[in-house]
Order: C-alpha cells, then sequence, then structure tokens
C-alpha cells in the first residue's frame, strides 16, 4: 500500500499542476487510510468547491477544522463556502473565530469583509477593506472586492477605480476589467464600457462574460450590425432533434420517460439556489455526467452529435468570430437538470466556464402550444439581466420547446425563459449542459469527455 504521505504529495503536485480530478482521487485515496487527515479534507473541500459541490465541501472543510481547529485554510475556505450559499452570519462567526488564531490573515479579513456586505453591513466592510489594502497595497483581491461594495451600493466612480486598482495589480486576470466595464454600462456609459471589454478580449478572445456584455454595449450604441455579427441568436443558437439519430416517436418517448424518472426526483435537486438563475424551480447540484445512468449516456451519444454538427457548421463562419477562435482542443461535459412547474422560470443569464452550452427538453408541458399564453414555458435569447437596463432593444429569438428537442448556443448567449402561469400543473423538465474547455486544451479538433 502506498504510504498516505506520498498520496498526499501526489494529490497536492496534481492539484497545483492544474489536475483537480486525479488530486480529488488522491485525496480520496489519503482519507481511506486516515479519513480525518485535516490537509486531505482542507484540500478536497477545495476541489469541491470549485465544482460548485457546495455541500459537499462543507462537510469536507467542517471535518477538517474539527479535525485541526487552527487550520486556517479551512476557514478561509469554508467561509467562501457559507458565502457562496449566502450563510452570511455563520460565515462572519468562522472568520472572527479564526482570526483569533491569525490575526492579520488577510485571506480572513478579506472573507469578513466580503460576509459583512452580503449581511449588508456595506460601510463596515469597506472601512475592513481599507484596512487590508492599506497593509497589504499589493493585494488585488482586496481592491475587487471593495469595487464589488461600491458598485452595490452605488458609487459607480469609487467602483470603477478600485476595479482599475484591481487590474492593474494583476493584469493576467481580466475579472476586474470586465467587472469596470459591467459598472460603467449599468451607468450609462456603453462607449467607456465598450473599450473595457475590448481590452479583456485583446486578452482573451473567448471572456464568456466580456463578450455577453459587448454585446448588450453593442445594442446599446445602436451598432446593430456589429451586435449581430457578434450575438445574433437566429445564427448563433441551434436546432437538433431526436429523430435525426434515427429513433421514431415510440423510441423517444421511451428515452424521455426513463430520463423523466431519474431526473424528475434526484436527491439533488434544490429549489432556487442562490448560485443558480433558477425561480420558483429546481436545480440539481451533482455533475450527471458522471452518475452512469444508461438513459444520460444515451443523452451523452445525442450531445455528442450536436456537438460533431455544431464543429461542422464552423466552416460556415467567420473564422474572427470568436466562437471559431475559441475553440477548445478538448471539451468536459458539464450537465444538470432544471424541473419547474407553477410559475417556474429561469432569469437572464449566461454560462461562463462554457463554450458551447445546450437544453435537452424530456417533460414538456402543453401551454407551451396555446397561441393565447404569450409562450409561456419558451426559451429566449438575448434579453440582458434586469439589473442591466438599456434604452435600445437587444436582438432576441424564442424557440418553443418540445420532448426530444436540443438547443445548442455559444456559452455567452443571454438567456431566460418566459414564466410558465402560477396555476400550471405540468412539469416542464428540462438537462440542460456546458461543454467547457479542459485546463490547458489547445485549439484543435475538439473532443468530449464527461468531466
Amino acid at each position: 500500500m502506498i504510504q498516505a504521505t506520498e498520496l498526499l504529495k501526489a494529490a497536492v503536485q496534481a492539484q497545483t499542476s492544474g489536475s483537480p480530478k486525479e488530486a480529488a482521487f488522491l485525496y480520496q485515496q489519503v482519507l481511506n487510510q486516515y479519513p480525518e487527515n485535516p490537509g486531505a479534507l482542507c484540500n478536497l473541500g477545495l476541489i469541491r468547491q470549485q465544482d460548485k459541490q457546495y455541500e459537499q465541501a462543507e462537510q469536507l472543510l467542517r471535518r477538517a477544522i474539527a479535525a485541526d481547529a487552527k487550520l486556517i485554510d479551512a476557514y478561509v475556505n469554508l467561509t467562501n463556502v457559507l458565502h457562496a450559499q449566502h450563510k452570511y452570519d455563520e460565515a462572519i462567526g468562522l472568520c472572527e473565530k479564526a482570526l483569533k488564531f491569525a490575526p492579520g490573515n488577510r485571506y480572513l479579513l478579506n472573507n469578513l469583509a466580503t460576509n459583512l456586505h452580503g449581511a449588508g453591513n456595506h460601510a463596515e466592510a469597506i472601512s475592513l477593506l481599507s484596512k487590508v489594502i492599506a497593509a497589504h497595497p499589493k493585494y488585488a483581491q482586496g481592491s475587487y472586492n471593495i469595487a464589488k461594495i461600491h458598485e452595490k451600493i452605488g458609487n459607480a466612480e469609487e467602483a470603477v477605480r478600485y476595479y482599475g486598482q484591481a487590474a492593474r495589480l494583476n493584469p493576467r486576470e481580466t475579472i476586474s476589467l470586465v467587472a469596470a466595464g459591467e459598472c460603467l454600462l449599468k451607468n450609462g456609459k456603453a462607449d467607456d464600457a465598450l473599450a473595457m471589454f475590448d481590452r479583456v478580449l485583446a486578452v482573451d478572445a473567448f471572456d464568456v462574460r466580456a463578450l455577453a456584455l459587448k454585446s448588450l454595449a453593442l445594442a446599446e450604441l445602436g451598432r446593430k450590425e456589429q451586435e449581430r455579427w457578434l450575438a445574433d441568436p437566429y445564427r448563433l443558437a441551434r436546432i437538433h432533434r431526436l429523430a435525426e439519430l434515427g429513433l421514431d416517436s415510440r423510441e423517444i418517448a421511451e428515452f424521455n420517460h426513463a430520463l423523466s424518472v431519474f431526473a424528475s426526483n434526484h436527491p439533488t435537486l434544490a429549489e432556487d439556489p442562490p448560485e443558480n438563475a433558477t425561480y420558483k424551480a429546481w436545480h440539481t447540484k451533482n455533475n450527471l455526467a458522471h452518475e452512469g445512468n444508461s438513459a444520460v449516456e444515451k443523452l451523452k451519444k445525442f450531445i455528442a452529435y450536436a456537438l460533431d454538427q455544431r464543429m461542422r457548421s464552423l466552416v460556415e463562419e467567420d473564422q474572427d468570430h470568436p466562437f471559431a477562435r475559441g475553440l477548445p482542443g478538448d471539451l468536459n461535459l458539464s450537465l444538470w437538470a432544471v424541473k419547474m412547474v407553477a410559475g417556474g422560470k429561469m432569469i437572464p443569464h449566461i454560462h461562463p466556464d462554457g463554450w458551447l452550452s445546450g437544453v435537452y427538453y424530456v417533460d414538456v408541458p402543453s401551454i407551451v402550444n396555446d397561441p393565447d399564453a404569450a409562450q409561456a414555458g419558451w426559451i429566449k435569447f438575448g434579453s440582458p439581466r434586469n439589473d442591466i437596463v438599456l434604452t435600445k432593444p437587444t436582438l432576441t429569438r424564442t424557440v418553443k420547446p418540445e420532448p426530444g428537442l436540443l438547443v445548442t448556443f455559444p456559452s455567452y448567449l443571454w438567456h431566460d425563459t418566459i414564466p410558465l402561469p402560477a396555476d400550471n400543473t405540468e412539469q416542464r423538465l428540462c438537462l440542460s449542459f456546458d461543454l467547457q474547455p479542459m485546463t490547458g486544451s489547445s485549439r484543435a479538433g475538439a473532443g468530449l469527455q464527461a468531466g
């Protein structure tokens, strides 16, 4: 048996070199020998946090702290996890406890401030972050977080200033420039915002957030042809039908029934998780691509077919287009289910981690076919979030869901759903996915893996 110390060393090396799946496997091997090894618990918890598996991450990190009450990294990671779940008061208490062991730790102070902000204590959060920045003037994350708070409370000028400071401190990280551009766009400065997004895209031609926000800035500036080139939902959202694989209506119905049985009552379904874009709807938390369900395996083949069709159609696209230029070498599949009934909808959002995203319809309520229902339950492309108010319309497109239909689209296209009526009783169930670039993949014929 390989000793736990050797396994732990190999796991850390895999994690730091960008191989989280290998690292997670090795950490689990350590825990099989020593179930309460604090280092393995803490680092595996971080991996689960990065995968947005917050409940698992929280359990692992609590075990790490129970095993070593002074393990500061575990407190830092756990308070991040609690923040992601909007458990601000609990996170504040843990930060204060850990700061007794490490009074000047900037990461704990930063997390205390962000959770104070989450709890509504904005002035206290700004005061604390100002002290952190003064003590650690090269700490980019502190500048970024104080910018976010200023933006939240309406101090747009201060927000842009601090975002710019964060960008200067960490020029290889584009998130601050994107945030500055978004803040400018929200405050009626679309020209300045567009310049920010173009700076980001000069560094990373497929920065999903920058592309999504740039499409809105172009719309607001009335640059319709440029907006259409970048984000035309009629050209870039594609329809695929399961019948294209030779299945007849009976086979499609049987397949969808199996998917419905699997997904409708999945143990991870949660109503309106704060990290997702659901409203009065349920969202699974695990990556369903890993679960080995036979119907899911068939769906993965259909997704691979749709990917192949998109790859073939890329030759029709301008090769300077970011969707063509951003083609990854290898792709991970992240798959989840969304269920809605009465009043349910998705709010406008994008998929920041993806290259190509999609949705497959399993159960579709009859209301979608009612001409008097104003397209209730349909998917809509192009509408921005409610907090981004534009004076000019964006390009939009609606698509009626139907069982056996798959819609694929670049991950930066804004999309939401038209709400179901409050008295609707029929289930709308879909399986959505992202095809995400694998770490370190090169731009060449994309291959699909369940990531």
